[in-house]
């Protein structure tokens, strides 16, 4: 018969999971003021090029107002490598809340010199480049494999609420208002995380066992860590023997399969024209359809994107991360596919569209879906499994500045083709991509469900060690 004590040390062993949860939440705060960030063009470009902001805007103005956001992200990915593994992820974090309040201020501050919104939007960027690259990785490191792809999607379902929030409050206040709400939630962000724990991994790579193994028990709310905090020092000590420089990314086999699978998947995430979509959300409905007040279109289809990475939660464990991004790759490409047959009809031919004028706006709230449902968060959670210790500050900085001028190169070519085209000419091209995209996802990406990052990296080398352990079971 099991004694009361023993079985109340078993209890305390079992561990749970609330206290990861916690952190990835609060850490996510910064993710939510980023999509504030990202968010703010939608509703904030109409209001530029109107009679309520104190300067005149052009068109041209407009799109670099946009755009230099991407520019920061790109500075702000490099800034986070640099600093990553000298001071830890957790100080790293806490520095993201300076240039978001900053961002701000600057916004508030351009009624009086309207070049302080270029300022604002590349410091916004900024913050943007350092969550993208740290927050993800902490979060990678943090979580136990059974839920590293749910905390993974959290930090999706923050980044979506933030864009969906901005479009809200935007539509309705003025843009010194909308900037002096939002630069609550990084000051809020630093007062919530200011003592949550270092990432063990980090601990481990500095040789501070003892301080990982705290950190470890407060994350897994377990009293008794030390088999976990065995192998993970095995882990990070077998990584950290390899040399971990920027020439390593592309002579060691396994790096330069884990940099090409997360750039391409980076580049597909794009290709679905999502980044351009979510800028120029309600100038896009207002130009492809006049059967609702743009605002309120825009916040429907934002709505339903967070409600669809929400799904994805429930979901990315149980299926894979592989069959939930070739789903949404494909369904993406289908639907861009009729978008493009409905532009050509309205824009090309003598065909009366009008009595389907409700067809863009049904149309763009599934592609968004579709994209949420595995791309929107999917494609994050991939780039946080894939990369070695010893080289992951540098690999995920490297993906992540790319993705920034990628983003900045699409969200620009839309622009210019929209403006100068029709809708036509950006829209064929996403089909075209998102094609592409399908072969990509289906022929060159992992599956990584419920491997420990370790394991990932024995399948990118070759799967021995994996099949070994197999073996032994």
């Amino acid at each position: 018969m099991t004694s009361t004590k023993d079985s109340n040390s078993v209890n305390n062993n079992s561990g749970k999971k609330w206290s990861q949860i916690l952190v990835v939440v609060i850490a996510t705060i910064a993710t939510f003021t980023t999509g504030l960030h990202v968010g703010w063009p939608a509703p904030s470009l109409p209001q530029l090029f109107s009679d309520e902001y104190p300067f005149d805007v052009s068109a041209e103005e407009g799109s670099y107002i946009t755009i230099i956001g991407s520019l920061g992200a790109f500075f702000g990915s490099f800034v986070g490598h640099f600093i990553l593994d000298k001071i830890g992820r957790r100080r790293c974090i806490l520095l993201i809340g300076l240039p978001q309040i900053i961002c701000f201020l600057s916004i508030i501050m351009s009624y009086q010199v309207m070049e302080l919104l270029y300022v604002g939007r590349f410091l916004g960027g900024l913050g943007e480049g350092m969550v993208s690259t740290i927050i993800l990785l902490y979060v990678g490191e943090i979580a136990e494999p059974s839920i590293r792809g749910i905390l993974g999607v959290i930090t999706g379902i923050a980044w979506y609420s933030g864009i969906l929030f901005a479009n809200i409050v935007g539509s309705y206040l003025t843009i010194r208002t909308t900037a002096s709400i939002f630069i609550a939630f990084p000051v809020l962000f630093i007062i919530l995380f200011w003592r949550m724990p270092e990432s063990p991994y980090y601990l481990l790579m500095k040789n501070e066992d003892d301080k990982a193994e705290h950190a470890l028990k407060f994350l897994r709310r377990k009293s008794n860590v030390v088999e976990e905090l065995t192998k993970l020092k095995a882990d990070v000590n077998r990584q950290m023997s390899e040399t971990g420089t920027f020439k390593d990314i592309f002579a060691i086999d396994s790096n330069r399969k884990a940099f090409l699978v997360t750039i391409g998947a980076r580049f597909f995430q794009l290709a679905t024209g999502v980044a351009a979509m979510n800028f120029y959300l309600q100038i896009l409905l207002k130009e492809a359809t006049q059967s609702i007040a743009p605002h309120v279109g825009a916040s429907i289809v934002l709505l339903i994107q967070l409600v669809m990475t929400v799904i994805s939660v429930f979901i990315i464990d149980r299926w894979g991360r592989k069959p939930l991004l070739l789903l949404s790759i494909t369904g993406c490409f289908v639907n861009l596919s009729f978008q493009t047959i409905f532009f050509i009809l309205k824009e090309h031919t003598s065909v009366d569209t009008s009595v389907v004028d409700w067809f863009p706006l049904m149309m763009m709230m599934l592609n968004i879906s579709l994209f949420s449902l595995g791309l929107g968060s999917g494609v994050s959670v991939l780039t946080t499994e894939m990369f070695s210790a010893s080289i992951k500050a540098k690999l995920i900085c490297l993906v992540n500045g790319s993705y920034a001028l990628m983003t900045l190169s699409f969200t620009k070519y839309y622009q210019a083709t929209a403006d100068g085209f029709g809708l036509t000419m950006p829209f064929s091209s996403f089909v075209v991509l998102s094609f592409v995209g399908v072969l990509f996802f289906y022929y060159l990406v992992p599956e990584t469900k419920g491997k420990t990052l370790e394991q990932i990296q024995q399948r990118l080398k070759g799967g021995r060690k994996e099949k070994k352990v197999k073996n032994l079971v």
